[in-house]
C-alpha cells in the first residue's frame, strides 16, 4: 500500500512541477519544428533565424527564446507586433515543436 501512495506522490508532485515550469507531458521535435518555421516564418526570421526584415528578433542570440514555453506558446498563438496570430493554425505541440527548432539556433 505504501509504495502505491509513494507512486502516485510522484506522479502529481510531476505534474505540478510541469505545470508550475511550464514542461509539457510530450516532448518537443525540433525536426518538426524546422519544417513547420521553415513553412510559416523564414519570410520573415530567415532560414537562420537572423531575422530577414528590420526589426526582427535575433533567435540566434536568444535572449527572447528564455521565456518559459507557455509565454512562447501565448505569443505565436496570439500574434506579436506585425507576426500573425497562430491560433487555430498551429496546434500547441506544433508551436512547441517550432520553439524547440529556435532553441537550435543558438
Amino acid at each position: 500500500m505504501k509504495a502505491k501512495r509513494t507512486v502516485g506522490l510522484i506522479a502529481l508532485l510531476a505534474s505540478m512541477g510541469a505545470f508550475l515550469f511550464g514542461a509539457n507531458a510530450m516532448a518537443a521535435d525540433p525536426r518538426n519544428g524546422a519544417k513547420i518555421y521553415n513553412i510559416h516564418c523564414t519570410n520573415c526570421h530567415g532560414s537562420s533565424g537572423a531575422g530577414a526584415m528590420p526589426g526582427m528578433p535575433d533567435f540566434r542570440r536568444g535572449q527572447s527564446l528564455f521565456a518559459a514555453n507557455a509565454v512562447l506558446v501565448q505569443v505565436l498563438e496570439n500574434g506579436q507586433g506585425i507576426m500573425p496570430a497562430y491560433r487555430g493554425l498551429l496546434t500547441t505541440q506544433e508551436m512547441l515543436d517550432v520553439i524547440a527548432h529556435l532553441r537550435t539556433f543558438q
